[in-house]
């Protein structure tokens, strides 16, 4: 009977040491969070209170409302561990939505650098010290062309939990405007200097976790992504050091994305990681699958095409008090 009961505790012991604990990892384009004052530095008049989009403290105060509650929502009942934000003016908009807004309770912390964007618009990321322990922050210029003024690319190297080490890229990648065929070219730019970083922590450490999320401003089969960042759908044989985008999967999905563009559904908004955090090569593990969060309260109806489409503040210059025109997306991860 003792030998069975030790049995037994050894056990209980062993499942407890194996069980994993689950974090979440949110990416999400706030749609131009831009606090009321004129920064002279910056092409921000439009978003002041005598600009044309008339962009007052009590609009501005409602949008950070707004985001507090869709991040708190998408916990699902926990707040999430890190969230990537991008079209985000600066420090100031970052501290009073986590100071501000039931979001204090999340005990965030702040990881910015100004870039040098033309409209002033930045990529920031948010974490919870009870959970990354940040080793180092790098802004990574794209390019020094004035014709390719566009937003730093942050990364972020830190521990999570005290297992490993998670290299973590936050990215918003330049628009489409002129055209997608036209304008892929900077989006090359920008993938290539995720790339040579990526490089750069693989060959020190090939089973590195690499965690890339941002709007890459096109989807995951585009020449950016699959000839420069070399992504790949997540399948049966995974390497370690290859990256994978977990939207793969809803490429070709018409009724699903984080976009809409003229009544058709598009992911544009991605969660891309190594492939050591997928075949078990890594203490930090992810799922293969990011989730586009959508829930009724984040979407309206689409009066010009069938179905519905994202909720957003403003509609051109007509100020419309909705979320965003992005959806949130999100990955788990395990360690």
């Amino acid at each position: 009977m003792r030998i069975f009961i030790l049995f037994i505790g050894l056990l209980l012991t062993t499942g407890a040491t194996m069980a994993q604990e689950q974090v979440r990892m949110v990416f999400y384009n706030v749609e131009n969070l831009f606090d009321p004052a004129d920064d002279p530095e910056k092409n921000d008049e439009e978003f002041t209170p005598g600009g044309r989009l008339h962009w007052t403290r009590t609009r501005y105060t409602d949008k950070l409302l707004k985001i507090a509650e869709v991040v708190e929502v998408v916990g699902a009942g926990e707040w999430p561990a890190g969230i990537g934000l991008c079209e985000v003016e600066n420090r100031k908009v970052l501290e009073e939505l986590t100071e501000k807004t039931a979001m204090v309770s999340g005990g965030y912390r702040i990881v910015h650098v100004e870039s040098p964007d033309h409209r002033g618009i930045d990529v920031a990321f948010l974490y919870r010290a009870a959970f990354f322990e940040p080793l180092r922050v790098q802004s990574l210029s794209v390019s020094e062309d004035t014709l390719l003024y566009t937003r730093d690319i942050l990364y972020v190297s830190a521990i999570l939990k005290g297992k490993d080490t998670l290299h973590l890229f936050v990215c918003h990648f330049p628009s489409m405007t002129g055209g997608e065929l036209q304008s892929e070219w900077k989006r090359k730019e920008a993938a290539r200097v995720v790339r040579k970083q990526v490089d750069s922590i693989q060959q020190v450490n090939p089973s590195a976790a690499v965690l890339i999320m941002g709007d890459l401003n096109g989807k995951a089969d585009r020449p950016a992504q699959k000839e420069v960042l070399k992504t790949h759908a997540p399948k049966r044989r995974i390497r370690d050091n290859h990256l994978y985008n977990t939207g793969y999967y809803l490429l070709h999905r018409a009724t699903a994305g984080s976009y809409r563009y003229q009544g058709n559904w598009q992911t544009i908004d991605h969660l891309i990681v190594s492939g050591a955090m997928l075949n078990g090569k890594s203490p930090l593990q992810a799922g293969r699958r990011l989730t586009v969060f959508a829930p009724s309260f984040l979407l309206e109806e689409d009066k010009n095409h069938f179905g519905f489409k994202p909720f957003r503040t403003y509609l051109g210059f007509r100020y419309h008090g909705g979320y965003s025109d992005h959806l949130p997306v999100y990955t788990d991860l395990f360690l």
